[in-house]
This record gives structure tokens, sequence and C-alpha cells, in this order.
């Protein structure tokens, strides 16, 4: 691992070897470090409220989770024989990162990436892919990598309809909303409503949403979409506030779609 070379190499700098023994103190110093939740699980664009959380060490994190040689280390492909039964330890770690990672680039996706090929090929030569730079791909394939949006334009490309229009109040919500959120957050709601988190080619001047109010919906409801159609539908919500914390669950509970629940508050 990067922090092992750097042990190493600073051994080397004071013209010695590291030992076994001063391998596995380190380790077992690693393994204890409490904050190994905010170093590796906690996402780079999480916000502030986000980020808090209870300090965890790597040996914590494998008591409360158990996770083993499976894809994920939670479920999925056995990355080895008996992979499920195996469990991920200070030991250990090493080899199941080295799995994971051929099976994730390699071994789990080369049939795929071959058919994906093939089918590519049956269209055109794939030796014209060579005109293009990988940025371009990327983009032609992917989508935008920055989704940025002003006012203006989410006003232009956000159409209200079924009695709601931008002067009604919770369309305003939303406008507000988005301009406010980050990029994992613009990401979240673009999955939410076309189940693809990016922008695609061109950005948003290539893209459009239908809001609708949710008719029969209260304030407790939660947003809901219909992604195939890009339509997001509005419970009658009387702040920012109420929209932010229901489409905020909404997205990050869902994947495309959000079945609307109404809570008795």
């Amino acid at each position: 691992s990067a922090g092992e070379a750097e042990l190493r190499a600073a051994a080397e700098a004071e013209g010695r070897q590291v030992g076994a023994e001063e391998l596995v103190a380190w380790r077992q110093e690693q393994a204890q470090r409490t904050d190994f939740g905010e170093r590796f699980l906690a996402s780079k664009f999480a916000t502030a409220e986000q980020a808090t959380q209870e300090p965890m060490s790597f040996e914590r994190y494998c008591s409360l989770v158990e996770p083993c040689f499976l894809e994920t280390g939670l479920s999925g492909a056995p990355l080895c024989e008996g992979g499920g039964d195996k469990a991920v330890t200070l030991d250990n770690v090493q080899e199941f990162v080295q799995q994971a990672a051929r099976f994730w680039f390699d071994t789990g996706v080369s049939a795929q990436v071959s058919a994906f090929r093939a089918g590519l090929n049956d269209v055109f030569p794939l030796e014209c892919l060579v005109t293009f730079s990988p940025t371009e791909l990327r983009e032609m394939f992917c989508g935008e990598d920055r989704i940025e949006w002003t006012e203006e334009q989410l006003l232009s490309h956000l159409h209200p309809g079924g009695g709601l229009n931008d002067k009604s109040a919770t369309f305003k919500f939303l406008v507000a909303e988005l301009l406010e959120m980050n990029q994992a957050e613009r990401s979240r709601f673009l999955d939410f409503v076309s189940s693809c988190p990016r922008l695609p080619p061109g950005g948003i001047a290539k893209f459009h949403v239908d809001v609708f109010p949710d008719a029969g919906a209260t304030k407790q409801g939660f947003p809901r979409s219909r992604a195939c159609a890009n339509q997001l539908y509005l419970p009658p919500y009387s702040s920012k506030d109420e929209l932010h914390a229901k489409l905020h669950e909404a997205m990050h509970c869902s994947v495309g779609h959000h079945e609307q629940r109404v809570r008795d508050l």
C-alpha cells in the first residue's frame, strides 16, 4: 500500500530495512485509527453535515459489517473460491483489494467489454473511433463531466405544467434548491428525474424536465418521478425547507423513481 511504501522509504532514508515486527505494529496502528470512516467511507462530495459521523476504525468497521471476499465486500460474485466465507481481516485486506480491483476492472467486466466492442463494430468499424480523443469519447458516451446551470437556464429547461407556472411558489422553491445543490446532489437529482446522473452532450441546453403538481398529495408526501419521460411531480410544499428535506430524501432513497410515502407528522 501507499502507507507501507512511505514507511519503507522512510526506513531506507535512515539506512535500514523495515523489520517484520515493525511492519505488523504499523499495520495494527493503522487498523486502530478512528478516522478510517472519514478517510475511506465518506464521499468527497459530502456536505459538512453529511461528512460528520461517528469515529470508525478499520477493526470496528470489520466487526460491525463483517466484509468478506465478495465483489462489493458485502454481496455479489465471490472473488475467490469460498469467498463468501472468507472474512476480510487486517492480514488479508491487501489481497482483498487486489482481487476486487481485478474483478471490477478485468475479469468481472471482460465479457461485457468484448460484447460492447462487438456491438459497436456491427454498426461501424471500431477504427473510426481513433478520430476522437478520450475526452470527446467520454463526453459522447457519458455526457457532460460537470453539471452546470444558471437560474435563467433552469427557467428555460424546467417546464411547469398541470396548473404550475413559473410564478408558482413550489416551482420557485425547486429552482432555488437546484441552484444551491453541489455537484453530487445535482447528479442525484438528474438520476432521480431521468435515470442518468449526467447532462447529455451539450449540457443543460439539451435537457428538459416537465414539472407537475402531484394531485391529491399533501406536503407530507415525497416528490416522485417518471424518469422515462423526464417528469417530476411535486406535492404542495409551503416552504423551500420542506421541499429540500423531502426532495433530498427521495433522491437519496431511490434510483430513477421514488414511490410516494405519506407519514403522520
